[in-house]
């Protein structure tokens, strides 16, 4: 009859909202208010008493607000815990308090609710649901223009002074601004910049190509109201440079050297092909991860997977953060924002039903992962990093990371049993 009535007090909302009623007996309560009663007649000074010697009903009568709040404060997390602990119930999120009664004669009651995570059934077939994974291929254009950017990585800026400035050379200036209305001097300054690039000034690509070294020049820029600079919006400023160096980039040749110097290979060709199947397989991984999503979002939709909206919106909160720097997204229009808030939360609501998917699939085909498993990842990442295995093993000691690293690798192999188990290639 206790356990049914136990039962009766956790009441399902939703899925994934619970509520849960709690009763704390009228002697527990008076045991703490007597025990807090004590320790402010302990503390608090009262006029023409010695600390510590106030009559005790004096003290209970004048700090009854703040004597009940420690009360509630003391009891009530105490007694939440142990009530969801015998229950076996973990929230998502921090327990919300609807309704507190207090009297000192009855005992406390009070509701709180909470969020967890969803039961998950998996269909005894849903494995059965294959995919077919996309067809992906690699043009041969697509090879030159990683070539291409290896070429420009590689290349070398030389200094040259036997002609004048050319779209692309680097050019050291010595450079100076005076605001036209009050003749107020900014700092001097020495910088470099890319010659004819687009986000110059473009009356400073004007004037600086054709200029050669050593040579000076003076020329004006009219900033509009809204210039991103404030220090510049609405101004005339005259500018006065100077030429210090040119540079010109060289690039190296194309050729079996060149080749050799960036990989291990015997020439340009097999580097070619080299590019080749790093694109393709960067391609064929990516189709399989579409191929998964795929599965997982058909799955989620199948057995009709309700997610805690607390971690939804801490999730979309996550994404958005990774992607804009704080002051980027205080200036971003509302507009804009609310835009960017609502692709973030459907992001974040596929996230976690495939991560709620995975851990189940894991559980229900009990994938572990070994010690030796363990063992041979961090050594791998230790060569991968070139440092020493002990050190990286210290530091996820020290950080308490083995837990997590082991965790996710239980997921890499979740991921890879589902893609050979529904993956059609």
């Amino acid at each position: 009859m206790e356990q049914n009535l136990a039962d009766e007090r956790l009441k399902v909302i939703s899925p994934v909202v619970r509520e849960l009623q709690i009763d704390i007996p009228p002697e527990e309560v008076k045991k703490e208010y007597e025990k807090v009663v004590s320790n402010y007649v302990s503390k608090v000074r009262l006029p023409g008493f010695r600390q510590g010697h106030a009559p005790r009903e004096m003290v209970a009568r004048m700090f009854a607000a703040e004597i009940k709040d420690a009360l509630i404060d003391n009891l009530v997390p105490e007694y939440l815990k142990r009530e969801l602990e015998a229950r076996s119930v973990v929230p998502v999120n921090v327990p919300t308090v609807k309704s507190l009664d207090f009297d000192l004669d009855k005992g406390i009651k009070f509701q709180v609710s909470f969020e967890v995570w969803p039961a998950i059934e998996l269909p005894a077939n849903y494995l059965d649901n294959k995919v077919k994974q996309e067809e992906v291929k690699v043009e041969e254009t697509e090879v030159e223009e990683v070539l291409k950017r290896l070429l420009e990585n590689a290349a070398e800026y030389l200094p040259v002074n036997d002609r004048p400035v050319a779209p692309d050379d680097y050019v050291v200036i010595e450079i100076q601004g005076k605001d036209i209305e009050t003749k107020k001097f900014m700092p001097a300054e020495k910088v470099v910049v890319l010659a004819g690039h687009p986000e110059n000034e473009p009356q400073l690509n004007q004037a600086l190509l054709g200029m050669r070294q050593g040579e000076e020049k003076t020329f004006e820029v009219s900033y509009s109201s809204d210039y991103p600079q404030k220090k510049f919006a609405g101004k005339n400023i005259e500018y006065h440079i100077k030429v210090i160096e040119i540079k010109e980039k060289k690039l190296p040749d194309l050729n079996d050297e060149f080749a050799r110097s960036i990989d291990q290979v015997e020439g340009l060709e097999e580097l070619r092909q080299k590019i080749r199947q790093d694109l393709m397989q960067h391609r064929q991984q990516e189709a399989a991860d579409r191929a998964l999503n795929e599965f997982l979002e058909k799955l989620a939709a199948e057995i009709n997977l309700t997610l805690p909206e607390s971690l939804i919106r801490e999730e979309a909160e996550a994404i958005i953060q990774r992607q804009f720097r704080e002051d980027d997204w205080n200036k971003m229009a509302g507009e804009l924002r609310q835009q960017v808030e609502e692709q973030a939360r459907k992001q974040a609501e596929k996230n976690l039903k495939n991560h709620l998917l995975l851990r189940k699939i894991i559980e229900k085909e009990g994938l572990q992962v070994s010690e030796q498993e363990y063992e041979e990842d961090i050594k791998k990442i230790a060569e991968q990093r070139n440092i020493p295995l002990s050190q990286l093993k210290s530091a996820l000691a020290q950080e308490e990371r083995e837990e997590e690293w082991k965790f996710n690798l239980l997921l890499q192999k979740g991921i890879d049993f589902l893609k050979d188990q529904i993956i059609i290639k």
